[in-house]
C-alpha cells in the first residue's frame, strides 16, 4: 500500500533492489476508505482476492481485483465472513459467514464458484455447535472442508469438524469434553488423509495431527509457547513444518518432522515472523517488532538452520524519522497470587522512552488499557513519544501470548480482574518513573476503549477486590459505556457473553461493570472518540456516556468521525484525530500552564 492522501495498492518486482518509492498502481480503490482483511493471490484466477468491507462499515465480503485491467468483482452477500479458502483447483471459495443477530444468529459454511459466481449452502450451524473465526481447509480431493466450531458459544471449548461439500453433514472430530480454544487448521494437508491443527488443549497451542480415515489424533509438538505460525515445506524430497513460536518476551522458529515431532533445529529471532509465501523451502517472511516497521526477508530453510536475505526494508533516512522510543521490557507485580509458582503474579509489559523527554516537572505518561506488551510497531505510540511522552503498554491477564490459561482469566469477567491489573500497572509506572498520577493517562480502543472509561469511574472494588488510582486523564476510541445495550445493537453479539457474560442471566452483574451506571465517580478528563459508521460498537456508547458525565459535571469531550467505522481511515481523518488528541493533552491542568508538547 501506498499511503498518501490515498492508500493505493502497488506492485512491486522482488528480483533486483526494491524501492518502495516505486511500482506499479494496480487498483482504482482507494483503500483508505474501507476495511481489507487477508488478501491472497490466486494463481489459477491470476487476480488478488480479499475479504473487507466497501465504506468502512464491517459488512464483510469476498472480492477480487484483475491486477491487469483493475477490475474488481464482488462474490457474496453475507453481513460477515469469518474465514475463507479456495478449493485445491482454485475454482470454488468455501466460506463461513456469520448471519442473523443475537440468539437468533446463524452460522453457514457455503462455497462459491469463482467464474460463474454461482453460490451454494453446504451446511447451517446450532446453538450447541457454532461456527466461528475459522479458515476452512479443503481437503485434497475437494471432497470437504475441515473447520472449527465452538460448543455452548463457549470460546473455550473449540472443536475441529469435517464438512462434506457435497451432502453437507457434520462430523465433529476432537473430544468436545476438552477444553481448547480456537483450534486452527493449516491449509496443506500431508495426504488425503492426514491433516494438522494447531490447539492449546494441553495449555499452550502445539501441533496435532488427525487421520480423516482411522479417526485418530495424534498431538506432535510439546511446545511451552504458543505456535503463531505454521506452514508446510518441501526440502530433499521431504515434507517438514516450519514453526514460529511467539510470545511478547521471546521468539523462536523450529523445524520439525510433522509426523514424529523430531525436532530438526531451533532457532531464537528477536523479531515477531510472519510467512507471507512459500515455495520448495524458500519463505517471504514479514518482520516486526517494537523499534521495527516492516521487513521482508528471504528465508531458506533446510534441516540444518536457515539461510537470510533481506528482500524489502524501509529506508534508513525514513527509519529515522518514525521511530523515536527505545523500548524496555519490564515485570510488575499485581495483586493475587500465581498457582503456577506460589509467588505474586507478575505480569508483562514494554516500556517506550521518548528519546527528548518533557521537563521533568511536565513528564506525561500514557499507559495502554487493553490489548497492549506486544512486539510490535505502533505509529501512535512512536507520534507519542515524539511528543516526549512515555508509553506504557502491559499485558493484562486475558492477553495472548502466554498460554490458554492466562488468556481464560478474564472470561466472563469483563471489567473485573484485568481492570485492576491495569491500576496496578499505572501504580508500578507512576512509581517507576516518578510521575504523579494527575499527569498519568490511559487510552484504547474498542475493549480498551471500554477499559478506559472503566478505569476512570472505577467504583474501587470488583470480586471483593480492592483497588484505586487518581488517574489524571483518559482517551476512548470506539468503546462501548453500557455492556447489555452494546450486546444489543453490536455486530458481535456472540463476544459479549464469552468476554463479559449472558446479558439474559447476569444482567446485574454486566450492569454494575457498565461505566456509564458509574459516571458520577469519574476523575480526571476524559476525551470520547468514534465513527459514526461503526457497525461494531455503535456510537450511541460514547455519546451517552459524554451525557452523562456532562450531567454528573465531570470533564468530558467527546469528537465524532463522520461516515468512519470501527478504525479511523485515511490520511486526513488521522491528522485530525492526532490533532484532536494533542489538542486535548496539552489542555490538562499541569501545573505548569506555559506547557508545551513538543
Amino acid at each position: 500500500y501506498h499511503q498518501d492522501e490515498t492508500t493505493m495498492l502497488k506492485e512491486l518486482d522482488l528480483a533486483g533492489d526494491v524501492d518502495l518509492g516505486n511500482g506499479r498502481i494496480v487498483s482504482d480503490i482507494d483503500f483508505s476508505t474501507r476495511n481489507v482483511w487477508s488478501m491472497r493471490y490466486n494463481e489459477y484466477q491470476k487476480k488478488l482476492f480479499w475479504i473487507g468491507d466497501e465504506k468502512n462499515d464491517e459488512i464483510i465480503n469476498l472480492y477480487s481485483l484483475d491486477t491487469g485491467t483493475k477490475e474488481t468483482r464482488k462474490y457474496t452477500d453475507v453481513p460477515y465472513i469469518y474465514g475463507w479458502r479456495w478449493n485445491p483447483s482454485g475454482e470454488e471459495v468455501a466460506y463461513v459467514a456469520r448471519l442473523g443477530h443475537m440468539e437468533e444468529r446463524l452460522g453457514e459454511v457455503r462455497v462459491v464458484n469463482l467464474e460463474t459466481g454461482e453460490e451454494r449452502v453446504i451446511c447451517q450451524d446450532t446453538p450447541e455447535m457454532r461456527f466461528t473465526w475459522t479458515a476452512p481447509s479443503w481437503h485434497p480431493e475437494g471432497r470437504g472442508v475441515v473447520v472449527s466450531m465452538l460448543k455452548d458459544a463457549d470460546r473455550n471449548l473449540g472443536n475441529v469438524a469435517y464438512v462434506s461439500v457435497t451432502s453437507g453433514d457434520i462430523k465433529i472430530l476432537t473430544d468436545t469434553s476438552k477444553p481448547r480454544s480456537f483450534p486452527s487448521i493449516l491449509k496443506d494437508w500431508l495426504s488425503r488423509d492426514e491433516f494438522l491443527y494447531t490447539s492449546n488443549e494441553d495449555g499452550f497451542r502445539n501441533l496435532y495431527l488427525h487421520n480423516l480415515y482411522t479417526g485418530d489424533t495424534k498431538q506432535i509438538t510439546e511446545f511451552r509457547r504458543d505456535q503463531t505460525d505454521v506452514e508446510l515445506i518441501q526440502n530433499d524430497g521431504k515434507t517438514l513444518a516450519f514453526v514460529v513460536l511467539s510470545n511478547p518476551i521471546e521468539n523462536e522458529v523450529v523445524l520439525v518432522d510433522p509426523k514424529s515431532g523430531e525436532e530438526m533445529f531451533r532457532m531464537k529471532v528477536d523479531v515477531n515472523v510472519s510467512t507471507l509465501d512459500t515455495e520448495g523451502n524458500r519463505l517471504l517472511v514479514s518482520t516486526t517488532s517494537g523499534t521495527s516497521k516492516f521487513q521482508i526477508d528471504e528465508w531458506t530453510v533446510t534441516e540444518s538452520g536457515v539461510g537470510m536475505q533481506t528482500r524489502v526494508d524501509v529506508p534508513a533516512d525514513l527509519k529515522e524519522k518514525i521511530v523515536h522510543a527505545k523500548q524496555e521490557r519490564v515485570e510488575f507485580p499485581t495483586f493475587d497470587v500465581d498457582p503456577n509458582t506460589n509467588k505474586t503474579r507478575m505480569l508483562h509489559g514494554f516500556l517506550y522512552v521518548p528519546e527528548k523527554p518533557l521537563p521533568r516537572d511536565q513528564q506525561v505518561v500514557m499507559i495502554q488499557s487493553f490489548y497492549g506488551g506486544g512486539n510490535y510497531y505502533s505509529t501512535r505510540t512512536q507520534i507519542l513519544a515524539e511528543a516526549g511522552i512515555y508509553v506504557f503498554s502491559p499485558s493484562p491477564r486475558g492477553s495472548r501470548g502466554f498460554g490458554r490459561e492466562f488468556a481464560a482469566l478474564n472470561d466472563k469477567d469483563l471489567g473485573g480482574n484485568e481492570i485492576i491489573d491495569i491500576i496496578y500497572a499505572a501504580r508500578y509506572v507512576s512509581e517507576k518513573l516518578g510521575i504523579p498520577p494527575e499527569r498519568v493517562g490511559c487510552y484504547g480502543g474498542s475493549h480498551g476503549g471500554y477499559a478506559t472509561m472503566r478505569l476512570l469511574t472505577f467504583p474501587g472494588e470488583v470480586n471483593g477486590i480492592e483497588a484505586d488510582f487518581d488517574w489524571g486523564f483518559g482517551i476512548s476510541h470506539a468503546g462501548f459505556s453500557d455492556i447489555i445495550q452494546f450486546y444489543e445493537f453490536c455486530n458481535i453479539p456472540d463476544w459479549v457473553i464469552l468476554e463479559a457474560g449472558d446479558p439474559k442471566t447476569e444482567a446485574d452483574k454486566l450492569k454494575d461493570r457498565s461505566p456509564i451506571y458509574h459516571a458520577d465517580k469519574g476523575r480526571g478528563k476524559l476525551l470520547l472518540t468514534h465513527g459514526t459508521n461503526d457497525s461494531r460498537v455503535p456510537i450511541e456508547g460514547s455519546r451517552a456516556m459524554a451525557a452523562s458525565l456532562r450531567e454528573h459535571g465531570k470533564g468530558v469531550e467527546l469528537i465524532e468521525f463522520e461516515g468512519q467505522g470501527h478504525g479511523i481511515k485515511g490520511l486526513e481523518n488521522n491528522v485530525r484525530n492526532y490533532n484532536v488528541w494533542f489538542l486535548f493533552l496539552e489542555s490538562l491542568p499541569t501545573g505548569d500552564e506555559d506547557r508545551a508538547l513538543n
